[in-house]
């Protein structure tokens, strides 16, 4: 699957976090603007705030306001101030009092709670007053903002924002968030499971039973279309291999007829010509056969292969032939033995391919087979490497190189790909600096 592909799920619920996070923003908004507009209600959420903080501060005997609610009005004298009035009028403790005007500090309004504002040359002022229940009304509070350098208004604005926004909502949505993930994880679970019935199926192999059908409508008719779908597939697979392996074991006997009719001729150099002619006949013929069984090739979980051992019996074959064609064949076994989940048969076939492609392209130049210490196996030449833009068109079957040598088909390296890709294992290729080609198979360790 490719990186940038993520689950469904993980797609439905992210789109959800957005959609929600969205709807938090625009209700922040919506309560922004509303509270903003509104400057009396956020002036009366100060002013009931700062003069219960006053209230709670009153202590002592006399009774004053404790320094820790002096500090807003210490640091502001010309904006914010107070007065704690006693019933008789007399004055018991005050901050910045010339801020106060005198009518607010009369006994006469001492029974009323009230708010007003009052316009000055300098700008508006805000005053109110407030009995103090707690002390048996004996005793009123006054308060006035002249401005508001500290924030009082902004602090009220995020105030409402927590306690209408933060508080009821957040909770609410990732709750709506963890619930609907995990229901879509549930509803889309039939989807997983298909998903991963559709990726158990393997070319030219039936096709696997599906357990569990508990399917919604829609994905149950995918799944039986697929399956369809699938079934004349093999059939055809199926035809189409058999017609090349049966022309491959048609033309065998031809060639074989052939080559023993050319070995009997006297010798010269048309005799060797058509010899060669039918060597490379007979190998594609070989190729044939060997890519029909590519194809239908099944290996068992339980099949195992000692990839020494298969290196070892390859190299000892194909000695002759690299011998033949001046081509240098070694061996270099990084371990006693190297076990990986494979079948013996096709990681000969698959080992053979490469290293017959290697003496036959790379020309008169040395050839490395190395096996291990993990379940790989390295075969490096020393030729001319792969022409340039080749890329993965070198594992298509008939492709061939524009310096190709004469003779071959172009299924060497198709029939390594498709072995390589039934047992589970990869092939990779690449250019070595300094000349040369490097192939790598690749098994799943015992």
């Amino acid at each position: 699957m490719p990186k940038h592909n993520r689950p469904l799920a993980s797609i439905l619920t992210r789109r959800l976090a957005w959609i929600t996070i969205a709807v938090v923003i625009v209700n922040a908004i919506a309560v922004a603007l509303y509270y903003g507009s509104d400057r009396q209600a956020l002036e009366n959420e100060v002013i009931e705030h700062q003069i219960r903080n006053l209230e709670a501060s009153i202590s002592g005997e006399p009774l004053h306001i404790d320094e820790r609610a002096r500090a807003l009005f210490e640091n502001h004298p010309d904006y914010y101030g107070f007065a704690l009035l006693h019933r008789d009028g007399r004055l018991l403790d005050s901050e910045n009092k010339a801020l106060i005007p005198v009518q607010a500090l009369q006994a006469g309004l001492f029974a009323q709670n009230w708010l007003t504002r009052v316009q000055q040359p300098e700008g508006s002022l805000l005053v109110a007053s407030q009995k103090i229940a707690s002390q048996d009304d004996r005793l009123q509070l006054v308060f006035v903002m002249a401005g508001d350098p500290a924030g009082l208004l902004r602090k009220a604005l995020i105030a409402e924002f927590v306690t209408h926004i933060w508080l009821p909502i957040l909770p609410i949505a990732l709750i709506l968030i963890g619930t609907n993930a995990f229901l879509i994880r549930r509803g889309i679970k039939p989807v997983a499971t298909a998903a991963q019935w559709a990726r158990s199926i393997k070319p030219g192999m039936p096709t696997p039973p599906l357990t569990d059908r508990r399917f919604p409508t829609e994905i149950m008719d995918l799944v039986d279309a697929t399956q369809r779908s699938l079934e004349r597939l093999n059939v055809a697979l199926t035809a189409e291999k058999r017609r090349a392996a049966e022309a491959a074991h048609a033309l065998r006997t031809p060639v074989a007829v052939l080559i023993a009719r050319v070995d009997a001729l006297p010798p010269g150099e048309t005799t060797d010509r058509l010899r060669t002619d039918l060597a490379a006949l007979s190998h594609t013929v070989r190729q044939l056969l060997a890519s029909a069984g590519a194809d239908g090739l099944n290996v068992a979980d339980t099949s195992r292969a000692d990839l020494c051992r298969v290196a070892t019996s390859v190299t000892a074959a194909l000695a002759p032939l690299a011998y033949q064609h001046g081509t240098k064949l070694s061996l270099n076994l990084k371990s006693m033995s190297v076990i990986a989940c494979a079948d013996s048969n096709a990681v000969e076939l698959a080992l053979s391919n490469l290293v017959e492609n290697a003496i036959f392209h790379a020309g008169k130049v040395a050839v490395n087979i190395t096996v291990g210490p993990e379940a790989k196996i390295s075969v490096r030449d020393y030729g001319p490497g792969f022409p340039p833009g080749a890329g993965a068109n070198i594992f298509e079957a008939f492709w061939r190189g524009e310096n190709a040598a004469p003779g071959g088909a172009g299924l060497g390296l198709a029939i390594v790909e498709r072995l390589q890709r039934a047992q589970g294992g990869s092939v990779d290729a690449n250019n070595i600096e300094g000349g040369g080609a490097e192939f790598l198979l690749t098994y799943l360790p015992d």
